[in-house]
């Protein structure tokens, strides 16, 4: 085996995993890498990455848009007609257009923002509404505490007017709110997708605020609440924060969905239970899933090397196969042939694991003599020259490489090796008119 054996190569720093997918899968970015269209093709993956994060857009507003409508149909069954925000209805992903995604992400954040504080206010209201319609016995009669006491950023009251009192101050604003919509205020600040738990807890020092019997005690439970209504937001954010995380994970594991990888199937069924609200993301699920999008990032790594290292030799005149057993790398084996080589093969690996392409020129049918000793050096030499020219081809494709071993033609005899099954080797219609 003679010629460049094993050849390190690297991809360019500045590639991201939805260029890698979109230059794996794209047909006009692998095309436009082909004709060695630099420009074509650096459009290409502008516009995958683009469309990539439109779509991460559209699912990220679709979950948001889930569990605003959980919420409201959660408070419509407590509260009724108080509650009548319309909640935006979903996208279902098809063939729109990057810009029509864009618009449409662009337009439903802003009306999902709206439905969800049109919610979280008339959730408030109904709930204050509530807690003072269940006032009764010595409280029932009394006039509500001023609203304007709970909230006025002023000196504590003097003396002469102890702060137990119920009647106006001088210096309040004219009109006054009564403590239900002070409540209100308050309350409309607690995020729809807050825990029941949380929820209860705010409920509960709400309540104490509507059954005070002086401005002290009130204006007390009104701070304990605005506490208890933040410690609800934080837990509320918190779990926003990790339904978007297993969100992005789902999506860099879409490539791996029904592929029958156990593991990869599991995790995507528990990042789904995160998303929905169901289960928190933990530190062991959050390291499989990361594990897993290692995976799925190598995946698309190595498809990129191959199809690469494929359109590249099929433009050179190699007709590409696919499988042979005489490397002990298995991970992206091809094998390499002509047409005007009938005895004569050139077997190449691509290593994810240790970033190598290995090849050899081999021979598929025994030689006889001389004669084909030196038809082995004349096949050996044609393949380094195409190699230089594949390395050309790769560097402006963002593969850079360094050949790390290598003999010279003639040095070492040309191994005979088992022709693989006929699988229909690759060759563009083209170069097989020409070879006629």
């Amino acid at each position: 085996m003679s010629g460049p054996k094993c050849t390190a190569y690297q991809l360019e720093q500045s590639f991201t995993v939805a260029e890698l997918r979109a230059a794996a899968r794209d047909a006009a970015v692998r095309e436009a890498t082909r004709r060695r269209q630099e420009a074509a093709r650096e459009a290409a993956l502008r516009a995958a990455a683009a469309r990539d994060a439109a779509v991460r857009g559209v699912k990220t507003l679709n979950a948001r848009i889930a569990a605003l409508s959980l919420a409201r149909e959660d408070r419509g069954k407590q509260y009724g007609a108080a509650i009548s925000v319309r909640v935006p209805e979903p996208l279902l992903l098809g063939s729109q257009s990057t810009s029509q995604l864009e618009s449409w992400c662009a337009e439903t954040d802003g009306a999902l923002a709206g439905a969800e504080r049109e919610l979280r206010e008339q959730t408030a209201r109904a709930l204050a509404a509530e807690l003072f319609a269940g006032l009764g016995g010595p409280t029932a009669g009394r006039r509500p505490v001023d609203a304007a006491e709970l909230f006025a950023d002023r000196p504590e009251a003097s003396p002469a007017q102890p702060s137990g009192t119920d009647g106006p101050r001088g210096g309040d604003e004219p009109a006054r709110e009564d403590v239900g919509q002070a409540l209100a205020r308050v309350l409309s600040r607690l995020l729809p997708d807050c825990g029941e738990e949380h929820r209860a807890d705010a409920r509960t020092a709400a309540a104490r605020v509507a059954g005070a019997a002086t401005l002290d005690e009130a204006r007390s439970w009104l701070t304990e609440t605005r506490l208890r209504v933040q410690r609800a937001n934080e837990a509320a954010e918190a779990a926003r924060h990790e339904a978007g995380e297993a969100l992005e994970l789902l999506h860099d594991l879409e490539e791996f969905e029904g592929t029958g990888e156990a593991d990869v199937d599991s995790v995507r069924a528990l990042l789904a239970e995160v998303v929905s609200g169901r289960r928190a993301l933990d530190e062991p699920l959050r390291r499989r899933a990361a594990d897993c999008r290692a995976a799925a990032e190598a995946e698309a790594e190595q498809r990129y090397v191959v199809n690469t290292v494929t359109d590249a030799l099929v433009d050179l005149g190699y007709q590409v196969g696919e499988g042979f057993e005489t490397l002990t790398v298995a991970d992206g084996a091809l094998r390499l042939s002509r047409s005007e080589w009938p005895e004569h093969a050139v077997n190449l690996a691509v290593d994810r694991k240790g970033g190598q392409l290995r090849t050899a020129v081999v021979r598929t049918a025994a030689g006889r003599g001389d004669d084909d000793a030196h038809l082995d050096v004349e096949r050996e030499e044609q393949w380094c020259r195409d190699f230089r020219e594949l390395r050309g081809r790769l560097a402006e494709a963002g593969l850079r490489t360094d050949v790390q071993v290598a003999v010279p033609p003639g040095q070492v005899p040309v191994p005979l090796v088992v022709a693989p099954a006929a699988s229909g080797p690759r060759a563009r219609s083209g170069h097989r008119e020409r070879e006629r």
